[in-house]
């Protein structure tokens, strides 16, 4: 008999240490949710996973399930992102980019040696007085012309052939030494000087019923006068 009560004792005592461990496992459960996701232990009041923010609530197929939806999210997000950048450049692109053949920095061109230099005033020095040269001929042919007789027609033709041939001779006559700008405004006199007499020529025969031949005759006279003294003065400047 009394080995049957320290068996019933030995049973009682399972029998508690079976319910305290069933307590503990029930008191751990309603304090704490597992993770189904990454298997953090989290507060039981707690809806979200502090770690990977999934839905405590979620059973274990919905939490593993749940993960890839995200990350295809986000990767679907980064390729809108990337595809709007690529598309903002392109357009930018052509306006933005500096063109490096025009931002290049051109050095500056070597300065010319003294041997260039004295050549090319040389050429320079030969050009003008063969300008010059050529200037006072066809002055004087004009000048021989006015002397020899000729009608208003012929007059104000080779009066514009002179200037023509004037203007392209001039631009070789580069020189600027001393002396060569009055050259250049004695040639400007002599020209004045024809203009003015062909002008009042042609006046006289407009108005010939008020002018006479010797009215013509005393102006214009006068004009090729006054330029054949600063034919005179452009060649004596040439004179070295």
């Amino acid at each position: 008999m009394p080995h049957k009560l320290c068996c019933d004792t030995g049973h009682w005592k399972r029998q508690e240490n079976m319910f305290q461990k069933s307590s503990l496992t029930n008191h751990t459960t309603n304090s704490f949710k597992k993770c189904a996701r990454c298997g953090l232990i989290n507060f039981a009041d707690r809806t979200l996973c502090t770690r990977c923010k999934s839905d405590l609530a979620l059973p274990m197929t919905v939490a593993k399930n749940a993960r890839p939806t995200r990350n295809a999210s986000i990767l679907a997000a980064l390729v809108v992102v990337l595809f709007g950048l690529v598309v903002f450049y392109m357009h930018e692109g052509p306006e933005g980019t500096p063109d490096l053949k025009t931002e290049a920095i051109v050095a500056p061109a070597p300065a010319p040696s003294a041997e260039k230099q004295e050549q090319t005033a040389t050429e320079q020095n030969a050009q003008s007085e063969d300008a010059a040269a050529r200037i006072v001929i066809s002055l004087k042919d004009f000048q021989d012309a006015t002397e020899s007789g000729m009608d208003f027609d012929e007059y104000d033709k080779k009066l514009n052939s002179l200037e023509t041939d004037l203007n392209s001779t001039l631009t070789l006559f580069v020189r600027h030494e001393p002396g060569d700008e009055a050259f250049r405004q004695e040639v400007a006199a002599v020209v004045r000087n024809y203009t003015a007499a062909g002008n009042w020529w042609k006046t006289t025969i407009t108005n010939g019923s008020v002018f006479t031949e010797a009215d013509r005759n005393e102006r214009t006279q006068k004009d090729w006068a006054s330029a054949r003294t600063h034919l005179t003065n452009a060649e004596q400047v040439l004179v070295r």
